[in-house]
Protein backbone atom coordinates (compact mmCIF):
# COMPACT_ATOMS: atom_id res chain seq x y z
CA UNK A 1 0.00 0.00 0.00
CA UNK A 2 2.97 2.33 0.91
CA UNK A 3 5.07 1.84 -2.51
CA UNK A 4 1.09 2.72 -4.39
CA UNK A 5 0.82 5.28 -2.56
CA UNK A 6 4.27 6.83 -3.18
CA UNK A 7 3.64 6.44 -6.67
CA UNK A 8 0.53 8.21 -6.92
CA UNK A 9 0.84 10.76 -3.84
CA UNK A 10 1.97 13.89 -5.72
CA UNK A 11 -0.40 13.50 -8.23
CA UNK A 12 -3.28 13.04 -5.81
CA UNK A 13 -2.31 15.27 -3.10
CA UNK A 14 -2.07 18.46 -5.72
CA UNK A 15 -5.63 18.10 -7.60
CA UNK A 16 -7.27 17.33 -3.88
CA UNK A 17 -6.32 20.20 -2.57
CA UNK A 18 -6.97 22.68 -5.29
CA UNK A 19 -9.64 21.52 -6.88
CA UNK A 20 -11.50 18.53 -4.95
CA UNK A 21 -14.55 19.51 -5.95
CA UNK A 22 -14.68 19.41 -9.36
CA UNK A 23 -13.42 15.66 -9.36
CA UNK A 24 -16.98 14.48 -8.34
CA UNK A 25 -18.28 11.76 -10.60
CA UNK A 26 -17.04 13.67 -13.83
CA UNK A 27 -19.34 16.17 -13.06
CA UNK A 28 -18.44 19.67 -14.46
CA UNK A 29 -21.25 21.38 -11.80
CA UNK A 30 -23.32 21.83 -9.62
CA UNK A 31 -27.16 20.52 -9.50
CA UNK A 32 -28.67 19.97 -13.30
CA UNK A 33 -32.00 21.35 -13.68
CA UNK A 34 -32.70 17.69 -15.07
CA UNK A 35 -32.56 16.29 -11.90
CA UNK A 36 -35.22 18.35 -10.69
CA UNK A 37 -37.25 16.96 -13.06
CA UNK A 38 -39.53 13.90 -11.92
CA UNK A 39 -39.01 10.37 -13.16
CA UNK A 40 -40.17 9.58 -16.31
CA UNK A 41 -39.62 13.44 -17.53
CA UNK A 42 -36.40 15.00 -18.60
CA UNK A 43 -35.21 18.79 -19.27
CA UNK A 44 -35.76 20.76 -22.60
CA UNK A 45 -33.14 23.23 -22.61
CA UNK A 46 -35.47 25.25 -25.35
CA UNK A 47 -38.42 25.69 -23.54
CA UNK A 48 -36.49 25.55 -19.85
CA UNK A 49 -39.03 22.64 -18.95
CA UNK A 50 -38.88 19.56 -17.85
CA UNK A 51 -41.36 17.38 -20.14
CA UNK A 52 -42.71 14.19 -20.32
CA UNK A 53 -42.44 14.06 -24.29
CA UNK A 54 -38.76 12.60 -24.30
CA UNK A 55 -39.09 12.20 -27.58
CA UNK A 56 -39.21 15.80 -28.72
CA UNK A 57 -35.48 16.24 -27.13
CA UNK A 58 -32.26 15.59 -29.52
CA UNK A 59 -29.67 13.55 -28.89
CA UNK A 60 -27.49 16.08 -26.97
CA UNK A 61 -29.99 16.68 -24.59
CA UNK A 62 -30.97 13.44 -24.33
CA UNK A 63 -27.26 12.47 -23.45
CA UNK A 64 -26.89 16.02 -20.85
CA UNK A 65 -29.89 14.25 -18.95
CA UNK A 66 -28.95 11.17 -19.03
CA UNK A 67 -25.48 11.92 -17.53
CA UNK A 68 -26.98 14.43 -15.12
CA UNK A 69 -29.80 11.18 -13.99
CA UNK A 70 -26.42 9.23 -13.69
CA UNK A 71 -24.16 11.10 -11.56
CA UNK A 72 -27.53 11.89 -9.52
CA UNK A 73 -27.99 7.67 -8.86
CA UNK A 74 -30.98 7.67 -11.29
CA UNK A 75 -29.86 4.89 -13.60
CA UNK A 76 -32.47 3.93 -14.66
CA UNK A 77 -33.29 6.95 -16.16
CA UNK A 78 -30.27 7.18 -17.40
CA UNK A 79 -30.16 4.00 -19.03
CA UNK A 80 -33.44 4.87 -20.28
CA UNK A 81 -32.61 8.13 -22.04
CA UNK A 82 -29.54 6.47 -23.38
CA UNK A 83 -31.64 4.26 -25.11
CA UNK A 84 -33.56 6.81 -27.06
CA UNK A 85 -30.27 8.36 -28.45
CA UNK A 86 -31.20 8.09 -31.95
CA UNK A 87 -26.90 8.43 -33.13
CA UNK A 88 -25.27 5.98 -30.38
CA UNK A 89 -22.68 5.16 -31.92
CA UNK A 90 -20.36 7.39 -29.82
CA UNK A 91 -17.84 6.85 -27.23
CA UNK A 92 -19.39 9.58 -24.84
CA UNK A 93 -22.93 7.97 -24.84
CA UNK A 94 -21.40 4.05 -24.90
CA UNK A 95 -19.30 5.42 -21.41
CA UNK A 96 -22.28 6.59 -20.05
CA UNK A 97 -24.25 3.55 -20.50
CA UNK A 98 -21.21 1.99 -18.95
CA UNK A 99 -20.78 3.98 -15.95
CA UNK A 100 -24.67 3.31 -15.31
CA UNK A 101 -24.39 -0.13 -16.25
CA UNK A 102 -21.43 -0.67 -13.42
CA UNK A 103 -23.60 1.74 -11.40
CA UNK A 104 -26.55 -0.14 -11.71
CA UNK A 105 -24.60 -3.43 -10.70
CA UNK A 106 -23.58 -5.41 -13.42
CA UNK A 107 -19.66 -4.81 -13.78
CA UNK A 108 -19.65 -6.89 -16.77
CA UNK A 109 -21.68 -5.21 -19.16
CA UNK A 110 -20.49 -1.66 -17.37
CA UNK A 111 -17.07 -3.37 -18.83
CA UNK A 112 -18.66 -3.90 -22.11
CA UNK A 113 -19.85 -0.79 -22.96
CA UNK A 114 -16.17 0.85 -21.42
CA UNK A 115 -14.29 -1.12 -24.36
CA UNK A 116 -16.81 -0.06 -27.21
CA UNK A 117 -16.26 3.57 -26.31
CA UNK A 118 -12.65 2.99 -26.24
CA UNK A 119 -13.00 1.19 -29.71
CA UNK A 120 -14.42 4.17 -31.08
CA UNK A 121 -12.01 6.78 -29.17
CA UNK A 122 -8.68 5.56 -27.46
CA UNK A 123 -8.04 9.11 -26.28
CA UNK A 124 -11.37 8.86 -24.53
CA UNK A 125 -9.42 9.19 -21.04
CA UNK A 126 -12.99 9.35 -18.81
CA UNK A 127 -13.90 5.96 -20.03
CA UNK A 128 -10.31 4.51 -19.34
CA UNK A 129 -10.94 6.02 -15.58
CA UNK A 130 -13.99 4.88 -15.02
CA UNK A 131 -12.94 1.03 -16.55
CA UNK A 132 -10.62 1.27 -14.34
CA UNK A 133 -13.10 1.51 -11.56
CA UNK A 134 -15.10 -1.20 -12.62
CA UNK A 135 -11.83 -3.61 -12.83
CA UNK A 136 -11.08 -3.02 -9.28
CA UNK A 137 -14.42 -3.79 -8.66
CA UNK A 138 -13.83 -6.84 -10.69
CA UNK A 139 -10.98 -8.11 -8.63
CA UNK A 140 -8.52 -6.89 -12.01
CA UNK A 141 -6.37 -4.84 -9.96
CA UNK A 142 -3.66 -4.84 -12.92
CA UNK A 143 -5.96 -4.17 -15.66
CA UNK A 144 -6.98 -0.90 -13.61
CA UNK A 145 -3.57 0.11 -13.35
CA UNK A 146 -3.02 -0.78 -17.12
CA UNK A 147 -5.42 1.74 -17.68
CA UNK A 148 -4.07 4.30 -15.32
CA UNK A 149 -0.79 3.81 -17.60
CA UNK A 150 -2.64 4.42 -20.45
CA UNK A 151 -4.17 7.52 -18.98
CA UNK A 152 -1.38 8.90 -18.18
CA UNK A 153 1.00 8.91 -21.61
CA UNK A 154 -2.49 10.70 -22.91
CA UNK A 155 -2.76 13.34 -20.35
CA UNK A 156 -0.42 13.07 -16.99
CA UNK A 157 -0.62 12.44 -13.79
CA UNK A 158 -2.20 16.30 -13.15
CA UNK A 159 -5.57 14.87 -15.18
CA UNK A 160 -8.59 15.04 -13.39
CA UNK A 161 -9.18 11.04 -14.59
CA UNK A 162 -5.88 9.85 -13.68
CA UNK A 163 -6.54 11.79 -10.33
CA UNK A 164 -9.78 10.08 -10.06
CA UNK A 165 -8.41 6.16 -11.20
CA UNK A 166 -5.30 6.93 -8.32
CA UNK A 167 -7.57 7.18 -5.64
CA UNK A 168 -9.83 4.54 -6.47
CA UNK A 169 -6.72 2.41 -6.98
CA UNK A 170 -4.88 2.87 -3.28
CA UNK A 171 -8.16 3.69 -1.88
CA UNK A 172 -6.85 6.47 -0.15
CA UNK A 173 -9.40 9.13 1.65
CA UNK A 174 -8.20 13.26 0.68
CA UNK A 175 -7.88 12.92 4.89
CA UNK A 176 -5.18 10.29 4.69
CA UNK A 177 -3.33 11.37 1.69
CA UNK A 178 -2.62 14.96 3.44
CA UNK A 179 -1.11 12.83 6.42
CA UNK A 180 1.24 11.19 4.31
CA UNK A 181 2.60 14.89 3.77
Amino acid sequence: MLRTLSLFAPAVLALTLLSAPALAAGSDSGESNATKCAKGEAYNNTTKKCVKKTSALDDDQLLQNAKAFAYAGRYDEALTLLGQIRQPQTAEVYNYLGYATRKSGDVEGGLAYYRRALEIDPGYTLARSYMGEALIIAGRRDDALAQLGEIKERCGMGCREYVILARALTGVTDSELRQTW
